[in-house]
């Protein structure tokens, strides 16, 4: 039997989240670079959003990357409060820590604050870089993806970062003693960027089953038909597509299609309530369900979360 502790701690050991295997990708920032919708799809990162992004290559184990926020608050103090009455951010920001190992360009563009154009061939087959003084600040994109697995399911969990506006700050000693790298860890300063400082998420259809376990879903969405006066839709969960459902069918013909699908979950795992134009559907996982709406006449389908 559960110890009270146990239960008011509800443990969840698969919620515990690692970067097993690491990348880290960096790009010139132009302004207003936010991070592409969708960035996954069911093969991982989907085709084409990182285009313009090089990867930094090998990234020492023992440094990895790490980033941490940074605010500066004022206390505004008054007479016979002991505490202060109000804080007041100052300034917001943060710090990227990543130590890469490869010696490639964008790698040496980042360490020495260097224009792209600043590297030239040389007639041997290698490359030399001129630095000249004051060169103007270059700010970069950077995108950081780290992959775990979910324990139970064995399916990928994705945990990303896109920061969108970071400067190099200060850069490590380059060393050619045997037991040092000559790339050394680079910290880099954030930056905003309009409203904007940086963006970041988990994904991935190993941390489908933990979302709602873990807070980040209800587990419930909400399917509507809008003005829809005919014809038919179709839901679709974890690449299961239902049979046509008319426009005004009854929360038990609702749940019924999507008891039908062949996904290994039977109707006391689904939940659906609501008359139509709108239904509330709870999967049996948390794991979101969508949804096409091409055979309905005069409305529009939507299926939205229910927030937690």
């Amino acid at each position: 039997m559960a110890s009270q502790v146990e239960l008011y701690r509800e443990a969840n050991e698969l919620g515990i989240v690692v970067a097993q295997k690491l990348l880290v990708m960096a790009k010139p920032w132009v302004k207003g670079n936010t991070a592409p919708d969708p960035l996954f799809d069911e093969d991982g990162l989907v085709e084409g959003s990182l285009a313009g992004f090089k990867t930094l290559g090998g990234i020492k184990k023992k440094t990895g990357a790490s980033f941490t926020p940074d605010i500066d608050i004022s206390d505004i103090e008054t007479y016979g409060n002991a505490s202060p009455s109000r804080r007041l951010i100052q300034s917001e920001g943060g710090k990227l820590e990543i130590g890469p190992q490869e010696a490639r360009r964008i790698v040496q563009e980042l360490q020495t604050n260097l224009q792209a154009g600043a590297f030239q061939a040389t007639s041997t087959g290698g490359f030399r870089a001129k630095k000249t003084a004051l060169t103007p600040i270059r700010y970069w994109t950077f995108f950081v993806l780290g992959e775990d697995v979910n324990d139970e399911t064995l399916e990928p969990i994705w945990q990303w970062w896109w920061f969108k506006k970071l400067a190099p700050e200060s850069g490590g000693k380059i060393s050619l003693a045997q037991d040092a790298e000559s790339m050394p860890d680079i910290e880099l300063g954030l930056f905003q960027d309009g409203e904007d400082l940086y963006e970041f998420g988990i994904d991935g259809p190993g941390f489908d089953p933990l979302r709602v376990e873990l807070g980040y879903a209800s587990g419930d969405y909400v399917v509507g038909v809008g003005a829809a006066s005919a014809g038919t839709f179709t839901l679709s969960y974890k690449g299961n597509t239902t049979a046509g459902i008319a426009y005004n069918a009854t929360a038990a013909a609702v749940k019924s299609a999507l008891v039908a699908l062949d996904d290994g979950y039977d109707a006391a795992d689904w939940t659906v309530t609501g008359t139509a134009p709108n239904w509330t559907v709870t999967t049996p996982d948390g794991a979101p369900i969508t949804g096409s709406g091409a055979g309905l006449t005069g409305g529009t389908l939507t299926v939205e979360p229910v927030a937690v």
